[in-house]
Order: structure tokens, then C-alpha cells, then sequence
């Protein structure tokens, strides 16, 4: 039984946690705008002593235990930040030479993704490996920083048992489902990468590089049916069908900013009240899917019960849940469904770009899932800095395309993120079946989908994704469901 001034003792940490945690995002969210941020004076940082404190009166466990490992993870920050600064200070320096043009390290992909130049891409290659090799320093000192301040500060010499008590998930089986998932779709990937890459570039697969599949993914190729005229407008219009008024939403605050095919944000500064978009302008498929994407994110903020705990709604240690939310938008948008009904293709041109974007999806499912098997296994051994070759070896092996080893550690996602997106494509084809099992197979169109997505988001981040599904759904997290709905029709 926990007594009144406990309660009140909780109540002051979770109000302190919460006003921080917003001020991050308020942070991140000038960062990425592009504009200063004014410092709240009032929002202190959390010190050791503090983080003790906190796991002394909420646990590690459970929700109560979600606080104590979000006042960690604002206390690693703190520690880690400066030397991620060093290293952002390198990136933002550093500049790929090709074709006589400097380009950006930080607009890579973007530029990856507009061209065609199958030597220009290789070039590109060549220059990334040696501005990675240069910058490689830099970033293990920031990897290093964060493994001390869990082993020497926090008690936890392994990044591995740190992260599966932070997430309440074995990391080892999470890895073993993604072997299985890749094992099970080899043959099938292998079947129609090289026919795709070839149709598009005119490369045979043993011979394309990393760079290569980051074009092919980009869908650039097929913008020449792209609609004209088509808005963000137009685009947040459609939710209307489902009862959503994004337009006269005070909640959501959607900046198109920068250039096509440009990072893409969701920041949820505070939940539901206040969630901020960031995306490019709206010139292609690449940009309307990241639009899709960070709406998914949104609307599962903004809809959310306000009345819940911050533990249950702002302090969550897995994103996989928003992210199947995100992923089944993004899929949306992509369908046959969508692209006729809605933005009025032909059948014809709507079954290209569903087709390419059916390759893409598994594509990217299958890299996640090697992301995930490479970083469990070398943490597991203990070899971050050592890891290079066995990341080049089993992304080459699993994605059919080159990956120098001097990008590991610019792949690597902090506290597993893989394993959120590796889980949210499939959370999101489990979502996509319960869809049409519920609404029938027109759900896209139908208004009984809003009410369906309304009960789901105001739950909030009680639950994470595995447990959304099985308690809300009746149903497991599994592959099968992403395998049937994303059939590739030849």
C-alpha cells in the first residue's frame, strides 16, 4: 500500500519527467525546423543521484517502470550529447564529391534517391566509405560514452540485458523470428529484386552497391505518374472520410519545409495536444508515403485519451506500435485501392506503382530484419567497434546489394530500433487483415475505419505492440499476415 506522501513524491517526479520530456521534443523540434530554441530555465537536468531516487520509489518494472527509464534515457542524453555534438559539428563539414558538385553527407540519400547516373551512385559509394572511415571515430566515442554510462553509472555492463529490461523483450528471440522471417522469405526475394533492378537500372545485382537499392526504393523513376496538382491539403481532405478533421485539428501542425524526398518527422511535443509534422514538399511517391507515414504517427497522438497517465501515453521505450500505425498509412496510400479511388489513376499505371512499392516493402522488411540479427549478435559478442565485417557479410547476404563496412556504425539505431521497425511492418499487415476482416475489403473507403482507428489510438502507449494486438485484435504478432497482404501479383 503506498501512502499519501509517496503518492505525492510520485506525482512531483512524474511532473518534473514529463515537463522535460517535453522540452526535449521542443528542443528537437527547432532543431529540425531550423530555428533557436529558447531554453526553459526551469527544466533542470536529472542528475545520478536522481535516477537512483527515481528507481527507488517507481521500480524498473511494469508502467511504473517506464519512468525510471525515461529519467535514464534524459540522463544519458545529457551525457552523451556533447559528444554527438563533435560529431554533428564533423558531419555537417563533410561533403561527397561527384561530378564535380559537393554534396552534403547529411543529403546522401536524398540525393541517392533523384539519380539515375548509375556512375554518379558509384562514385558516391566510393566517397561515402572514405568520408565514414574518417568520421567512424567520432561516432564509437559516442557509443562508447553511452556503454560506460550504463556499465560504470547505472550498473549495466551489457547494452543487450539493458535494452531487453528497458523494452520487457528478449532481444535474442525477437532476433531468432527475424532469422526465420528472412529464411522464409529468401527465395521469394531473391526471385524478384534482380529483374526489378535490372528493369529499372540496367545493373545486374552483382554488381550494384547499397546506393543502387536506396534509388531503386526512391520510386524517383516512376513521379511521370505522379498526379498533378495534388496537395497536402487534398491529402489531410481524404480523412474526412473517416471522420477526421485534420484541417480544423488545433493538435496538428503540419511543416512542409526544405526539399523533396528530405528526412521526414513526427515530433508529439505534447501528447494529445500538441504534434508537429515535418516533411518536404509534396513533388512525388517518396513524398506523399513520408506524409502518409508521419500521419500515422500523428493521428495516434492527437487521438489519444488525454485522460491517461504519462506513463501511459508519453513515456513508451518501444515506438513499434506508432510505427505499425505509420506503416499501415504508408501502405495505404501505395495500394491499388488508394491510387485509383482516391487519386485517380488508371489501372494500369496504379498496378506500377503498387507493384513497385509490394517490392519495396519487403525489401525493406528483410533489411530491418538483418539490421536487427547483425546488432543483436554483435552486442551480444561484444564487437561494436569490430562489427564491420559481419554487418557487410549478412546485409550483403539477406538485401542482394553491397554494403561497405565502413557504414556500420552510420546504420546502427540506438536501444534496437530496428526491432520497431522490423515488428511494425508486421504489426501493420496484422492491423491491415483485422481491416478487412471488420470493414470488408473496401476499408480505405468505408467511415466505420475512423471509428475503428478512434478505439486503437485512445489507448494510447499503454500497451506495446505485441500486447496491442493480442489483447485488442485476439491475434499474435507473426509474419503471416504481412506475407498474405503483401502478395506480389507479377
Amino acid at each position: 500500500m503506498v501512502s499519501e506522501p509517496q503518492n505525492h513524491v510520485r506525482r512531483e517526479w512524474t511532473e518534473k519527467l514529463l515537463v522535460m520530456t517535453r522540452e526535449m521534443r521542443r528542443r528537437d523540434l527547432s532543431l529540425h525546423l531550423g530555428s533557436e530554441h529558447v531554453r526553459n530555465d526551469t527544466c533542470s537536468l536529472i542528475n545520478l543521484a536522481d535516477v537512483k531516487e527515481v528507481k527507488r520509489i517507481f521500480g524498473t518494472a511494469g508502467s511504473a517502470g517506464r519512468v525510471y527509464f525515461q529519467a535514464v534515457d534524459h540522463f544519458i542524453r545529457s551525457k552523451v550529447e556533447p559528444f554527438q555534438a563533435v560529431l554533428n559539428t564533423w558531419m555537417q563539414g563533410a561533403k561527397a564529391r561527384v561530378n564535380a558538385r559537393d554534396i552534403p553527407f547529411a543529403e546522401v540519400i536524398t540525393w541517392c534517391q533523384d539519380t539515375g547516373d548509375n556512375q554518379a551512385r558509384s562514385a558516391m559509394s566510393k566517397e561515402v566509405r572514405s568520408l565514414c572511415a574518417f568520421l567512424a571515430p567520432f561516432s564509437y566515442a559516442s557509443w562508447k560514452v553511452l556503454l560506460n554510462v550504463l556499465e560504470h553509472d547505472l550498473g549495466y555492463p551489457e547494452y543487450l540485458a539493458f535494452c531487453e529490461e528497458k523494452r520487457g523483450v528478449s532481444l535474442t528471440n525477437s532476433s531468432s523470428h527475424a532469422r526465420d522471417f528472412l529464411g522464409e522469405t529468401r527465395d521469394t526475394y531473391r526471385g524478384l529484386i534482380e529483374p526489378w533492378l535490372k528493369k529499372v537500372t540496367k545493373i545486374s545485382l552483382g554488381d550494384a552497391s547499397r546506393f543502387d537499392a536506396i534509388y531503386l526504393l526512391g520510386l524517383r523513376y516512376l513521379d511521370h505518374l505522379f498526379p498533378q496538382g495534388l496537395t497536402i491539403e487534398k491529402i489531410t481532405g481524404f480523412f474526412r472520410k473517416w471522420g477526421m478533421d485534420l484541417a480544423g485539428n488545433p493538435a496538428l501542425h503540419i511543416h512542409s519545409e526544405g526539399m523533396p524526398g528530405r528526412q521526414s518527422y513526427c515530433i508529439p511535443v505534447d501528447i494529445p495536444g500538441e504534434v508537429h509534422v515535418i516533411v518536404g514538399p509534396l513533388h512525388g511517391w517518396l513524398d506523399m508515403e513520408s506524409l502518409f507515414h508521419e500521419l500515422g504517427h500523428a493521428l495516434s497522438f492527437i487521438y489519444t485519451d488525454p485522460s491517461l497517465p504519462p506513463e501511459e501515453k508519453d513515456f513508451y521505450q518501444s515506438g513499434a506500435l506508432s510505427e505499425a500505425f505509420a506503416f499501415l498509412f504508408q501502405r495505404m496510400c501505395m495500394s491499388m485501392e488508394f491510387l485509383q479511388e482516391i487519386l485517380g489513376l488508371s489501372s494500369e499505371n496504379a498496378r506500377t506503382v503498387s507493384r513497385a512499392h509490394t517490392l519495396k516493402w519487403l525489401t525493406l522488411t528483410r533489411r530491418y530484419g538483418a539490421k536487427l540479427v547483425i546488432e543483436v549478435e554483435n552486442f551480444r559478442l561484444g564487437r561494436l567497434e569490430k562489427g564491420q565485417s559481419f554487418y557487410s557479410e549478412i546485409m550483403g547476404r539477406e538485401t542482394c546489394f553491397h554494403y561497405d563496412p565502413e557504414t556500420y556504425l552510420f546504420d546502427l539505431m540506438p536501444d534496437f530500433y530496428s526491432l520497431d521497425y522490423f515488428q511494425a511492418f508486421m504489426g501493420a499487415a496484422c492491423l491491415w487483415e483485422y481491416l478487412n476482416e471488420a470493414a470488408g475489403e473496401d476499408w480505405i473507403l468505408d467511415t466505420e475505419t475512423g471509428s475503428i482507428l478512434h478505439r486503437w489510438w485512445r489507448n494510447g502507449n499503454r500497451l506495446d505492440l505485441s500486447a496491442f494486438l493480442q489483447e485488442t485484435l485476439d491475434r499474435p504478432l507473426e509474419s503471416g499476415p504481412f506475407i498474405k497482404v503483401n502478395q506480389y501479383d507479377p
